[in-house]
């Protein structure tokens, strides 16, 4: 199993790197978590949206899913999909998606023709192709739910989404291979008083708690990476900042190894 990270980036637009955005692939099975601003031209520079077996958006605010509208854009125009993508979106988030498309000026059932659009509920089990994936509700502003992702081989990658400190969440990942999960504050005092966010040296204490092998950090404003990776930097590479184009292959029963790819880096996991 293949992780790909196409966005760090949080709410507010950066330079380097588009907002919410990871893709999870087998030998045989493509799917999106997340699509925020700028991660549809990223899916289009990697394996091309015709080629997702599924999109699942974790949350509905706006850097994990408005660029479903330019997805949207990239299936047939006035016809039915020959192939509809099957979209996984929260409670209540068809009626988003409705709206969505009266925003943007277009016609009732524009998303439709292309999207196969589906709510889950906590409870569910998705299953995409070789992927099954179960949502798991943890607190935020909004109600969102972290991403138990298990492979057709064992491998199993937790995303957690956007989220204040939990301790289920480091019950959740318990056993599994990757934990992705946000850093987005720089101090907790930035956030509300029902928290919503975390900050890096929370998100490396969940890692280090949970007793996964890696953690990768996401959702932080890419002028912090350096401060955040000293942060990850007594983990001794178990925990590091993720990096717009970093790959992550993961083989249940292997040991971790970097293969750096220039700039983005890219991370390989084998477990076998």
């Amino acid at each position: 199993m293949r992780l790909t990270v196409l966005g760090t980036g949080t709410a507010r637009p950066l330079p380097d790197t588009a907002a919410s955005g990871l893709l999870v692939e087998t030998d045989r099975t493509a799917v999106l978590f997340d699509i925020g601003s700028g991660i549809a031209s990223r899916l289009e520079a990697t394996i091309g949206a015709a080629r997702l077996d599924g999109l699942v958006v974790g949350h509905m605010h706006a850097d994990h899913w408005i660029d479903i509208a330019p997805l949207r854009y990239r299936f047939p125009w006035g016809e039915p999909a020959p192939r509809p993508l099957p979209v996984h979106l929260p409670p209540g988030g068809k009626d988003k998606l409705d709206h969505l498309a009266a925003v943007i000026s277009e016609r009732a059932g524009f998303f439709e023709v292309a999207f196969d659009v589906r709510e889950y509920a906590t409870g569910d089990v998705l299953r995409i192709g070789e992927l099954t994936i179960t949502p798991h509700p943890i607190g935020h502003y909004v109600p969102a739910w972290s991403m138990d992702i298990r492979g057709p081989g064992g491998e199993r990658i937790v995303y957690a989404g956007d989220m204040g400190p939990s301790d289920s969440v480091v019950e959740l990942a318990r056993g599994a291979d990757l934990l992705v999960v946000e850093a987005t504050l720089e101090t907790s005092a930035f956030d509300d008083a029902k928290r919503g966010h975390m900050t890096a040296e929370e998100a490396v204490d969940h890692v280090v708690r949970s007793g996964v092998p890696k953690g990768l950090l996401v959702h932080y404003p890419s002028e912090r990476r350096a401060a955040i990776a000293a942060i990850c930097a007594p983990t001794e590479g178990r925990v590091l900042p993720a990096v717009s184009g970093m790959v992550v292959e993961v083989r249940h029963g292997a040991v971790p190894a970097l293969v750096p790819t220039g700039a983005a880096g890219q991370e390989t996991v084998r477990r076998g």
